[in-house]
């Protein structure tokens, strides 16, 4: 393990992937952060691995481990959704990304995103997603090892955080931040304050024989400057460069016609800073200090494992409340019966009554239990609206929705089709039943005939068939 300076904040475990190489920095009681030799990514991916390639002072911690990739290892995209609204936003991006990347099942529970509007007011989603293949095994192995981060995060998602304290006025439109180092120049993108792309240029090509570094540069900044308006209508007022001097700022300025600034600040810290991680490439310019808080940077998660966890403080303190609720029945039980006992009652009949009346509360004790049960296991409303919008295939329209709760719950629903033949109505229809299938239990055994469909109602759009729908199924 290498010593790399004290931090008096408590940090926690650090999985590094850099290089196709998995290091950890850890930290000592005294304080003092040490990384690990790196340890080929390859052994992790192996049926072999075991626990033994993780240092054992790890698992001597109670601390949630936080990972830290590559860039490249997350993408990002950009869609028009007129809503801003979490709960529709989140299906529609978890159906996206399983069309768009059917060879990784498991991405559509890594991802985030954020709303944020374009020069022309069009309202967009932001999203960022795992796409690298090898995470997922590496994170399948960790979990199995008990060992299972959870936080997801990349240099450019720390640059983010860190950039938003050191620089006033960050959140206002287009910023990029330019970072050179001895063997790579990377470049990070940001739009009101949020990260949307970074590039990764080796400077071999900027020191070629012949070649001018200045030229080099701006031409690769001019490449991603377009990029970046095309993504969000909107063009780039500053730069931050920190060069510590390699680039004159002023003839980049120049040349790009951009505010350019020399980020000295920076500079200066990180020159005087004791705790730097000190690897070139994915955590050059990184100190403990800014791994420290892992509720403050941008990360992904594991959606399914953060649901457990906001879930479980509803579900202990639910139990609670049932238990004392019982607690507080059984003494007014047992309190209104001796009261209302005859004061020349004899002891056995006293005894004959208690027994007759502990008996009486367990039955009541396990029917309530038995009510509780299947009442936890009934779908909400929230969940039901979320299946719905999950199971709407692009061509089908929901225009109204009835949930009924008594006396037979179910949901009723009124809408339209659009198709452009017979053939692809029944399609899409079909779709649409498949789907609800899986999402409510009360609809399996729905067919097309329990679809109401009147072809005499259908119009025409813009070429396009539409005919209105209805349909009711039963919830469990």
């Amino acid at each position: 393990m290498k010593k790399i300076g004290s931090f008096q904040r408590s940090l926690p475990p650090i999985v590094l992937v850099d290089n196709d190489r998995v290091l950890y920095v850890s930290q000592e009681p005294s304080g003092e952060g040490k990384i690990s030799e790196p340890v080929p990514l390859d052994a992790f991916l192996s049926e072999a691995a075991s626990p033994d390639l993780l240092p054992k002072e790890l698992f001597r911690r109670w601390a949630t481990p936080v990972m830290v990739v590559p860039d490249y290892w997350v993408g990002s995209t950009s869609f028009r959704f007129p809503s801003q609204k979490k709960s529709l936003a989140e299906p529609f991006l978890e159906r996206k990304l399983h069309e768009d990347l059917p060879d990784l099942p498991d991405a559509k529970h890594f991802f985030g995103y954020f709303f944020f509007r374009t020069a022309r007011d069009e309202k967009m989603v932001h999203a960022y997603f795992l796409r690298e293949p090898a995470f997922f095994r590496l994170f399948e192995t960790l979990r199995r090892w008990n060992f299972e981060p959870h936080w997801m995060t990349t240099p450019a998602f720390l640059w983010q955080e860190k950039l938003k304290r050191k620089i006033p006025g960050f959140q206002q439109g287009g910023k990029a931040f330019v970072h050179m180092l001895s063997s790579d120049c990377f470049l990070y993108f940001f739009f009101e304050g949020n990260f949307f792309f970074s590039r990764q240029i080796p400077l071999s090509s900027m020191q070629a024989e012949g070649s001018d570094p200045v030229e080099t540069l701006t031409y690769e900044i001019r490449q991603s400057l377009y990029h970046f308006s095309q993504k969000t209508n909107a063009e780039i007022n500053q730069i931050y460069v920190s060069s510590f001097g390699s680039v004159d700022s002023q003839q980049v300025s120049g040349r790009l016609g951009i505010e350019v600034i020399e980020f000295s600040e920076l500079e200066e810290e990180l020159a005087q800073e004791g705790v730097l991680i000190g690897l070139p490439g994915l955590l050059s310019g990184i100190c403990l200090p800014d791994l420290s808080r892992p509720r403050a940077f941008l990360s992904l998660c594991d959606r399914r494992a953060k649901k457990e966890r906001e879930w479980r403080p509803v579900q202990v303190a639910g139990a609670a409340i049932g238990f004392l609720l019982l607690l507080f029945l059984l003494g007014e039980s047992h309190f209104l019966w001796r009261w209302s006992m005859p004061a020349g009652a004899s002891q056995a009949q006293e005894k004959r009554l208690s027994d007759s009346e502990a008996g009486r509360t367990i039955r009541e004790y396990r029917e309530a239990l038995d009510v509780y049960l299947r009442e936890s296991q009934r779908q909400s409303p929230g969940d039901g609206i979320v299946g719905l919008a999950r199971s709407l295939p692009e061509k089908l329209e929901i225009r109204e929705i009835i949930i009924e709760t008594e006396p037979d719950p179910g949901l009723q629903l009124k809408g339209i089709v659009r198709a452009s033949g017979p053939e692809d109505l029944g399609e899409t229809l079909s779709s649409f039943l498949a789907n609800l299938g899986k999402n409510f239990q009360g609809s399996r055994s729905l067919t097309i005939e329990n679809i109401d469909l009147s072809e005499d109602q259908c119009g025409t759009e813009g070429g396009t068939r539409v005919c209105p729908i209805g349909l009711r199924f039963p919830l469990p």
